[in-house]
């Protein structure tokens, strides 16, 4: 629960549970290895004064794929990994295969927005109750709130959430009202979030790759990388 950076090792261990081979033996030492030389971080809270509750989002499109187990349905899904921020600091992440095959990278990355906004949502309303009660019970006079404080413009809505994404194709499906026939299959399933977006709680964003700290949970990455993401999101 405090240690976001290995959230993908762990969970590519922990699929091989019920039969595990010496292979992945010695995956969990070197992540025990990895604990016990850091076993004195964390994660550095460092909170600015945004308020807001932002979300950084990422897929690996059919990233397990491999001729050897070209025949496995396992072998051809793509994982989403996001990380939800309040006030720039980390406060829930998954690493996790996607349910059904994804057909392109641009589909990918969308069920990984959709899929983080189930999270999201709910976080974004369970504040808007605590505004509510806490303004009342404590007779916080309107005027007064800070969006420093309270993540609320003032008027009792909710500062807008960005979700930041490094996919142009995911950007524009989910920032365009118009369905196109080659997406038409996501209607239903995957698009639930659009009114958020279109009402302006929401707000899709561009990011950089080499900053988008959900890449971290979406695929194993070379040290350098993993050092920058794992600095940015967790301060060391």
């Amino acid at each position: 629960n405090t240690r976001p950076d290995i959230a993908f090792a762990v969970h590519q261990c922990a699929k091989f549970c019920n039969n595990p081979k010496l292979l992945h033996e010695k995956a969990v030492k070197h992540i025990g290895q990895y604990l016990a030389g850091t076993a004195k971080q964390g994660i550095i809270l460092n909170p600015n004064s945004s308020g807001k509750l932002d979300a950084y989002v990422d897929s690996d499109f059919a990233g397990r794929w491999h001729q050897k187990y070209a025949e496995l349905r396992e072998s051809v899904l793509s994982r989403t990994g996001f990380v939800i921020t309040y006030c720039n600091c980390p406060v829930t992440w998954s690493s996790k295969l996607q349910t059904e095959i994804a057909l392109s990278t641009t589909e990918a990355e969308y069920i990984a927005l959709s899929t983080m906004c189930r999270t999201l949502l709910p976080m974004r309303m369970l504040l808007k109750e605590i505004n509510k009660h806490t303004v009342h019970k404590l007779q916080i006079d309107d005027s007064r709130l800070s969006t420093n404080l309270m993540n609320s413009t003032g008027d009792g809505k909710l500062v807008v959430s960005e979700i930041f994404e490094d996919n142009s194709g995911c950007i524009v499906l989910a920032n365009d009202d118009q369905y196109r026939p080659r997406t038409k299959h996501l209607a239903i399933k995957w698009h639930h979030f659009k009114d958020q977006v279109r009402n302006g709680n929401l707000k899709v964003s561009k990011v950089d790759t080499k900053i988008n700290w959900a890449d971290i949970f979406t695929k194993a990455v070379d040290k350098t990388t993993f050092e920058r993401l794992r600095n940015l999101m967790m301060g060391w």
